[in-house]
């Protein structure tokens, strides 16, 4: 598919008077392309999904929620908040699965003007405490297991708890919390250039980093994906046919956390103005996913790649009816070829897809599927239109030209605001409206990118973002460590796996498994290093004198390649 082809049906589809015309807004400072049309604030999306307020929104096990059961719950939450002092501003904590509460909670407290704050579910209580004392929140909705992690830390950092599914005595509970409030959504003034949310990410800092969103920008993501699927329309107008005749009403499952953005937004959020249902997973099991899809008639399954691969090379694939399925895609990690291969084989031709984005960018950026794939199976695809631009810079900032390597910038209205408390670090990432991604990369002529290596010092991890000095930082609390270095090593299933070099204090007698025990009392278990490797002797260094990573990566990926060779 040529440029001028897809220029023309941008155009189209973003035409005056069109659904998805667009105009100049400016949103955070930045004159940005903006839509003309759609929700001003996260709770008008809401309200929006009450168009199809019969039919079932979220599905959890033997639970069905309607989208008004949904938006009655958020706004009983909402009202309870209110009422014990939470005001527009306020940061409100979520540590849980994927349980249905989490939607209501979030719907509840941004229908307020309060911040979101979405908590790692996979972080020890150190890693809460930090979230906790860095984002300020005030009051906390936990699971059972969460709960078993900061409950005895609840009264020293001063936050209250809401307890969801879970009995243990002197806590109140989710049904004490909401018991007797309002199913009125309140009208508390709200304005799309309001905080929303925040997200925490993993990057080149030795904690995580609070990636605090407006309405907005969330907003004007969810309306981009939905514009790009009209400029497919005008482009593939036979595809967008058979879609339209399926009798299947829109459906996915909900296989990634709804702590990552591609999970609250990519999936949950997206769902409201198309009446999709989503299907809540307890856990991910390739399995029970492919039961879910036949019974519950699944159209879409979006989660990273290695669950896409999963789900297609199930030995029980053929058993189940998935004549509902139309698209599987995944996110968060490269696509390798033979994964989009398979899935079109399986699928539907042109039903595998990919694309690539960040915390800070809502999930947006690019995008690519069929056709596209199959010809460029090494791209994350191109700008998604009509919001998104993609720019490849050298280190002075200047653009290079196609096919020359830099570091790939993202342009957009759904650009997040600014690191939580880190002005320093917002500057270095947000620069003139562009977020600098760390991604390092090439575009061909026709728009298409490539990324090839990272800029910043981070590992992931099956769509999950590990900075390293995050765990250099624990590995480095151990008396016995005295040099350390954290990097990845290409992994068949995860993409990447967190590996490190030790140089142990003389006399120490450390084991590399007591490490990663010791590692394990200290950070999330897919932080742990998989890999250790220890030594006596100094690491290498640069002629800086910083410690040779490179050097230490490449030796590192041989010696698991002898090996396994000698396995």
């Amino acid at each position: 598919m040529d440029k001028a082809a897809i220029s023309a049906a941008v155009r189209a589809a973003t035409a005056p008077g069109e659904p998805f015309e667009t105009t100049v807004r400016r949103v955070n400072g930045i004159d940005y392309t903006t839509f003309v049309r759609g929700p001003e604030h996260l709770r008008d999306l809401y309200a929006e999904g009450l168009a199809y307020a019969d039919r079932d929104f979220l599905v959890y096990e033997q639970e069905r929620y309607t989208f008004q059961d949904s938006w009655n719950l958020a706004a009983k939450c909402a009202n309870r908040l209110w009422a014990e002092g939470i005001r527009p501003g306020d940061r409100v904590g979520i540590a849980l699965r994927n349980y249905p509460e989490w939607a209501f909670a979030y719907m509840g407290i941004t229908s307020i003007g309060a911040i979101a704050v979405a908590m790692n579910a996979w972080w020890t209580a150190e890693e809460m405490i930090y979230g906790i004392e860095d984002s300020g929140l005030s009051l906390l909705f936990v699971d059972v297991e969460r709960l078993e992690r900061i409950g005895g830390h609840a009264k020293r950092l001063g936050i209250d708890l809401v307890t969801i599914r879970c009995r243990e005595e002197g806590w109140r509970t989710w049904e004490a919390f909401v018991a007797g409030a309002s199913e009125t959504m309140p009208e508390v003034e709200l304005d799309g250039d309001d905080d929303a949310m925040i997200l925490y990410t993993s990057g080149s800092t030795a904690h995580p980093k609070g990636v605090l969103s407006i309405h907005r920008s969330i907003v004007q993501a969810l309306l981009c994906w939905e514009a790009s699927g009209a400029i497919g329309r005008h482009l593939w107008p036979e595809l967008a046919r058979r879609m339209a005749e399926s009798k299947d009403l829109p459906a996915v499952i909900l296989a990634v956390p709804l702590f990552h953005v591609s999970g609250v937004v990519v999936q949950l959020l997206q769902s409201f103005r198309q009446g999709r249902k989503v299907v809540c997973m307890y856990r991910w099991d390739p399995e029970e996913a492919l039961s879910i899809i036949e019974s519950e008639r699944i159209t879409s399954f979006n989660g990273v790649p290695i669950m896409a691969w999963e789900l297609v090379n199930s030995p029980n694939y053929e058993k189940f009816d998935l004549s509902s399925l139309k698209v599987v895609g995944g996110g968060g990690a490269p696509m390798p070829p033979e994964q989009s291969k398979r899935i079109n084989e399986k699928v539907s031709q042109g039903g595998a897809g990919t694309g690539w984005g960040m915390t800070e960018t809502q999930g947006l950026a690019t995008t690519i599927g069929g056709e596209a794939l199959t010809e460029r199976p090494t791209s994350c695809g191109r700008a998604t239109p009509p919001l998104a631009k993609i720019s490849v810079v050298d280190e002075n900032g200047d653009e290079v030209p196609h096919g020359e390597t830099g570091e790939l910038c993202i342009w957009g209205a759904m650009n997040f605001k600014c690191y939580w408390n880190r002005p320093e670090e917002t500057a270095q990432t947000l620069v003139d409206g562009w977020v600098h991604t760390g991604d390092i990369g090439h575009m061909d002529e026709d728009g298409f990118v490539f990324i090839t290596d990272r800029k910043k010092d981070m590992i992931l991890r099956g769509g999950e973002n590990i900075g390293c000095q995050e765990v250099e930082a624990v590995l480095y609390q151990h008396p016995g460590v005295a040099e350390c270095a954290v990097f990845g090593v290409p992994d068949e299933r995860l993409g990447e796996a967190v590996a490190a070099v030790v140089m142990l204090r003389p006399g120490s007698g450390l084991g590399a498994e007591a490490l990663k025990r010791y590692a394990g009392e200290h950070l999330a278990q897919f932080k742990i290093p998989e890999h250790i490797w220890l030594q006596d002797g100094r690491l290498p260094r640069t002629a800086s004198e910083k410690i040779f990573k490179r050097q230490l990566r490449e030796a590192a990926i041989v010696r698991l390649r002898d090996e396994q060779s000698a396995g």
